[in-house]
């Protein structure tokens, strides 16, 4: 099942690539640490959405960076 774009629960994929380059991540380091070609996670940060495998090591990265916990996870809706 496709997620519509408005839907309030997807994950902000922008804003979570945008913590992370925060937090001292860019582009080139989170493509390093989830194993994912620099390409695609330009193409996440304009709005695709990434399969899931590489979404949950996204989030991972995220979590441990961050500091923050799961239900901070920037949402669409939020």
């Amino acid at each position: 099942m496709r997620r519509l774009a408005t839907d309030p629960d997807r994950v902000d994929w922008f804003q979570v690539l945008t913590d992370l380059a925060r937090c001292g991540a860019p582009v080139l380091a989170v493509s390093s640490a989830i194993a994912v070609p620099q390409s695609t996670i330009l193409g996440w940060k304009q709005g695709a959405e990434p399969k899931f495998a590489d979404g949950e090591r996204l989030v991972a990265l995220w979590l441990g960076l961050t500091q923050r916990p799961i239900e901070a996870l920037p949402r669409m809706g939020k």
